[in-house]
């Protein structure tokens, strides 16, 4: 688990600390900042995994995994550098790595620098671009990953029908069925908290071992043909059901093309994959999302604790400010930061000052 990042010279941070938890969200204005988190979250994450593979000693800012174009080294270099180095320091449970990210002749690559352990973090992304490919292919069982375009869903889903194939963590089971680990028992049950009146199957349809998704009531329909809430959410409920203990789950946006309930449903479901021992850092808009990790952990039914929530809100002022937002025990908010969640009450007294004038 990352406890806490601290980023230098990075696109909007200057010199910055972030504390991370069990459960991090990560909320603020546009630009604020969160999206360059997770940037450097991803970034230092690739680079430890191409040292421990490689031995690599630079790293391309257009072509690599995650779709994380960062194009040249003078656009992410923060744009008061006192010097050309951006460094990003992670401090975890078991490793300390500081990575540092120095300009060369070619404005695209950065020479790696890595002072402290050199181990690659076990990491599973989802962007906010969560649209499944309808070409799925058939992956490796021994080393299971979504893809960059949920291309492998349908294989792990396929395979997840069968009994001690896929093995899942017991404490990531839905507490109502909490008697198997089938992972497509799991992932159905799951959806249907989310969305109800949904399920999701697998069929190998012999073809080049391709894998065909059936989706709805009855499992009897293709993807195009049912809402777009059920295809966004799908690879969240696979990937917290199968990514490894002691690993990173980083979400973009897990809100969208959800409606509120169904929001604050994902995030119970987010909290139990949490309390479980993946990290999950999350960069969100939804009060929804929010409220549905505050009742999380006042469930007696969910195992996540009020102190193993982190809230962060992020602004620019010129230079990125984050504000770690306070919870009791109790999941109230101690301290409200200026512009967090607080749209609806103010349209609403907008909306009555308006009345008054009719």
């Amino acid at each position: 688990m990352i406890k806490s990042i601290e980023i230098k010279n990075f696109k909007c941070f200057k010199n910055n600390e972030v504390n991370l938890n069990k459960a991090s969200l990560l909320l603020g204005t546009n630009s604020g900042g969160k999206s360059s988190l997770i940037q450097a979250i991803l970034l230092a994450e690739m680079s430890l995994d191409s040292i421990a593979k490689y031995n690599a000693k630079s790293l391309d800012l257009i072509t690599n995994k995650y779709g994380l174009n960062l194009y040249f080294f003078d656009e992410i270099l923060y744009q008061d550098a006192e010097e050309n180095v951006i460094s990003i320091d992670l401090h975890c449970e078991e490793l300390n790595s500081k990575i540092e990210y120095i300009q060369t002749d070619d404005n695209n690559v950065v020479a790696i620098q890595v002072i402290g352990d050199k181990r690659a973090i076990p990491l599973l992304y989802l962007s906010a671009d969560r649209s499944i490919s309808k070409y799925q292919k058939s992956g490796d069982i021994n080393n299971l990953k979504l893809g960059d375009y949920n291309e492998y869903l349908g294989y792990i889903l396929e395979k997840g029908r069968q009994k001690n194939v896929i093995i899942i963590d017991m404490e990531r089971n839905h507490w109502k069925y909490s008697d198997t680990t089938v992972l497509d028992i799991q992932v159905n049950n799951w959806l249907n908290f989310v969305l109800p009146n949904n399920r999701v199957t697998a069929k190998n349809t012999g073809s080049d071992n391709y894998v065909s998704l059936l989706f709805g009531d009855k499992a009897t329909l293709h993807q195009t043909n049912v809402g777009y809430g059920v295809s966004f959410v799908l690879p969240i409920i696979v990937a917290g059901l199968i990514a490894d203990k002691n690993s990173i789950l980083v979400i973009e946006n897990p809100e969208l093309h959800l409606h509120p309930k169904a929001q604050s449903n994902l995030a119970s479901f987010l909290a139990v994959v949490a309390a479980s021992g993946v990290q999950v850092i999350i960069e969100t808009h939804s009060e929804h999302v929010v409220n549905g990790f505050r009742k999380a952990v006042l469930n007696e039914n969910n195992p996540l604790k009020s102190s193993d929530l982190s809230i962060n809100y992020f602004e620019v002022n010129e230079v990125c400010h984050i504000q770690k937002v306070e919870l009791n025990e109790k999941a109230e908010i101690t301290h409200w930061p200026c512009g967090f969640l607080d749209q609806e009450e103010n349209d609403l007294f907008e909306l009555r000052k308006m009345r008054l004038k009719k």
